[in-house]
């Protein structure tokens, strides 16, 4: 035992001498130039380039090889951009690179050393000096390590588990089926190396552009630096800088790209499960669902509306007449979205697999041999999707969903979800002509699978706006799909974890998220379900899903207490509708998510980093959320800074403190921000259903200037690219007590003729005036949304029912009519 111990260690040894042996820092600058875009040279073991892309992002690139390597599906461009408002200086044995807000400084020796500092020349991050630290590489692996400044905070990550701030923790990227996830050790379905640090009163972001497998060492087992490995590939990387969260993933979205205006009936209620089939039972959740007057744009269809899982092979049996039933759903105001994963059946009856051989854009080995694996329940090739021509190849097979009227387009199982879930490393990829392995093309199959979906819906799909959904993805997934958080379960754990995710993929540029409500993997009680449906229809991506041979999940499926209020709260998620579409297209815009972690606008509040709080969020920019879940019926509360009301009372909140308070299964702590501007419409039972005339605009007093950008256009085509849609500001100033509507933009007629303005926290009588001309004000009790609006049938108890009204009471508000006209609306009040 002792010899086995003694040969071990020397074992041991030998391999920590061998590693250090290949380690290899950068060493000193010996030669350097300034190039259009900042500076490019070499060390003594690498090959640099340091450039400025704007005042406020600067990219570094270091490789071990000749060249550096500028390709990248994750980027909007591969073309460094023409911007030259920088300076470069040399003295004091460092280069200075500067932008109007960042200073750069590299040590020239004893090696190459990066300092970014903002424009007062306060270091905001910086490589660690000395031997095996800054950027090194042992082998094919490529580390850099920075100094841990005082109090750092981590936000960011995408689909990573774990808390709000990644302090002292270690995130993985590398894409994987977490079935059940549970363990915050083992990486999801979705890398995005991006991170947001936070410290002082500075706000940085770091996107590392390398797919290969990543290790975020966020201070873990070390209070000294942080670290980034990457398994191969160059370290590239890009440093933005700016005053606020904000405005650092606006940089991100900036290079990774913009989420496009998705089709307004994918921001309503879907209801899926595996798997609703034949036809005839699809036809009874859409018609329940009318039936009982419950809103529903999208019903959902999970691989058994394939034959044997196949892709693009519709089971006739089962489904004899999908374009048919297609052309009822729609008729009835919902969407179908259809699932389809990557695999390719090996099956000589199947026409997708003759067809792929045939133009033979699956993967194979580097001896040639097509390459095998299974994803349940059957043993399949896979298209190559680094390769244009299995991309247009597989763009052109998806055409089948336009051909039968589906519009939805669901990419599952795409990380690809193989068997031991390890594809090996002599599998050759394309990569657009470069070649590559699994180690650097892995964790970009799902993205780029989304991307063949998406592009397929551009050529086939006509004038209409795609809609995509995956459950694998990378860093830029925003441009083409939707993504849901996978395969979760029906605990309360996932509740919170679901709302936790939302926030981190929004902090990571996808602001089009949302879990599976009511958990997809076992079964929910009546009052986890409910409590999962009320915060869930605050979420970007609204799906109730359920596994399969598991109790239904539909909003009935849990009694009519259940059923009833989650009618009331999915109702709700209608009505605010020109809220939510109005803040979709400024996500459109800027990138800013919908589902906001408390950090983006308090980064700076520790409260906010409690893991008591860290679940909460704000929705757009006027809701403040609170998740519950099923054993809570009371829960503290935490209120940022500024004052906030009660939804259901109008009672008004000051900020920085917490509150205990009381919510029964029916109520979710839901609060409006002061200053806020809430517009709503009556209850659809579609987002294709038009609503009556009369837009109701909710307007909370409050100390705070408050600009909102409220958007409408048809909804379902690209013609709003065409100046066919309606935008205006509406602009609230509390000092100057007034409320002001720009003049309209664009050629689309609004939907609403007159506007309802509800005034809540106004205690002094107000006379407004419209343009001069006098406003007749009434007095009305108009709530945003009443928790017992559908309850009434359901406790027959009339004084039990009428102890929770009392409960819910609000004091009338001031209420006015306009007419909605295009021309600039100005009312003082």
């Amino acid at each position: 035992m002792i010899r086995f111990k003694i040969t071990l260690c020397i074992a041991l040894l030998c391999y920590t001498i061998n590693a250090l042996a290949q380690l290899q820092n950068s060493g000193r600058i010996v030669s350097y130039s300034k190039t259009k875009n900042g500076i490019a040279g070499k060390t003594v073991n690498f090959s640099f380039e340091v450039s400025a892309y704007s005042a406020n992002i600067i990219r570094v690139q270091i490789t071990k090889n000749q060249e550096i390597n500028d390709y990248s599906f994750a980027l909007v461009s591969n073309e460094k951009p023409s911007f030259n408002a920088f300076k470069v200086a040399d003295e004091e044995g460092k280069i200075k690179l500067s932008t109007a807000n960042i200073k750069v400084e590299i040590d020239k020796a004893p090696d190459f050393r990066i300092v970014f500092k903002n424009d007062k020349g306060e270091i905001i991050n910086e490589d660690m000096p000395g031997k095996g630290m800054g950027t090194t590489f042992i082998g094919d692996k490529t580390t850099v390590y920075k100094r841990l400044q005082q109090g750092e905070r981590f936000v960011g990550m995408g689909e990573s588990l774990g808390n709000l701030d990644r302090y002292a923790s270690v995130v993985t990227t590398w894409n994987v089926d977490n079935y059940k996830y549970d363990n915050d050790k083992i990486p999801m379905y979705i890398s995005i190396p991006f991170y947001i640090g936070i410290f002082k009163d500075q706000v940085y972001g770091m996107y590392y552009d390398n797919s290969f497998k990543g290790t975020f060492n966020f201070g873990a087992s070390n209070t000294r630096f942080s670290s980034v490995t990457f398994d191969g590939g160059d370290m590239d990387y890009f440093f933005m800088y700016d005053q606020s969260v904000a405005k650092v993933i606006e940089h991100y979205i900036s290079l990774t790209g913009k989420m496009p205006l998705p089709p307004k009936w994918s921001i309503g209620y879907h209801q899926s499960r595996n798997s609703y089939y034949p036809e005839s039972q699809v036809m009874f959740i859409a018609n329940t669902f009318r039936n009982k007057k419950i809103p529903l744009d999208c019903i959902v269809l999970d691989a058994d509306y394939l034959v044997d899982y196949e892709p693009f092979r519709i089971n006739t049996k089962r489904f004899p007449d999908m374009k048919g039933m297609a052309s009822r759903l729609s008729d009835m105001g919902i969407e179908l979205t259809a699932s389809v994963n990557p695999g390719i059946k090996i099956d000589a009856t199947y026409s997708a697999y003759n067809d792929g051989l045939r133009n033979d854009i699956f993967l194979r080995y580097t001896d040639n041999e097509l390459y095998k694996a299974d994803i349940w329940p059957n043993m399949n090739y896979y298209p190559d999707f680094t390769n244009p021509k299995a991309r247009q190849w597989w763009a052109d097979q998806m055409k089948i969903y336009q051909d039968v009227g589906i519009n939805g387009y669901w990419n599952d199982m795409n990380e690809p979800a193989i068997g031991g879930q390890s594809m090996p490393d002599n599998v050759v990829f394309d990569y657009d002509g470069r070649k590559s392995t699994p180690l650097e093309s892995h964790n970009l199959y799902g993205f780029l699978m989304a991307r063949s979906s998406f592009e397929s819906f551009q050529k086939y799909g006509g004038n209409k706006r795609r809609f995509v959904m995956t459950r694998s993805a990378f860093a830029g997934i925003q441009r083409f799909a939707t993504v849901w958080s996978g395969d979760n379960q029906a605990k309360d754990e996932h509740i919170l974890l679901g709302v936790l995710l939302n926030n981190q993929m929004g902090l990571s540029g996808i602001p089009f998220v949302g879990p599976d409500l009511g958990g997809y993997i076992g079964e929910a009680t009546k009052e986890m379900y409910t409590r999962w449906v009320e915060v869930g229809v605050f979420s970007p991506y609204l799906r109730n899903h359920r596994g399969q041979y598991q109790m239904s999940n539909e909003p009935w499926a849990y009694g009519e207490e259940a059923e009833a209020i989650s009618k009331t709260y999915i109702e709700f998620r209608y009505q605010m509708m020109p809220y939510l579409y109005s803040k979709f297209y400024e996500t459109s815009k800027t990138g800013i998510p919908i589902a906001r972690s408390l950090c983006l606008d308090y980064p700076f509040d520790n409260n906010i980093y409690d893991l008591k709080y860290q679940y909460q969020f704000i929705f757009g920019d006027a809701f403040l959320i609170s998740p519950l879940t099923s054993k809570e019926k009371s829960k503290k509360v935490y209120f940022p800074k500024g004052k906030w009301y009660n939804i259901f009372t109008d009672e008004k909140i000051d900020g920085s403190q917490e509150l205990l308070q009381d919510f029964p299964l029916y109520n979710l702590p839901l609060y409006v921000k002061e200053s806020a501007i809430v517009p709503l419409q009556s209850i659809t039972q579609s987002a294709k259903e038009k609503p009556t005339d009369v837009l109701l605009l909710h307007v909370y007093n409050g100390e705070n200037n408050n600009d909102f950008i409220y958007y409408e256009d048809d909804g379902a085509t690209l013609n709003y690219q065409k100046n066919n849609f309606y935008r205006r500001t509406i602009q609230f100033n509390p000092k100057n007590k007034t409320l002001k509507f720009t003049k309209v933009e664009g050629n689309y007629a609004s939907n609403f003729k007159k506007i309802k303005v509800i005034l809540h926290g106004f205690e002094n009588k107000v006379y407004p005036k419209v343009n001069d001309n006098t406003a007749v004000t009434k007095t009305e009790t108009i709530k945003l949304i009443d928790p017992t609006t559908n309850l009434q049938d359901v406790y027959f108890d009339t004084n039990f029912f009428n102890t929770i009204k009392a409960r819910e009471a609000m004091k009338p508000q001031q209420v006015f009519d306009i007419e909605n006209v295009n021309s600039e609306i100005l009312i003082n009040l």
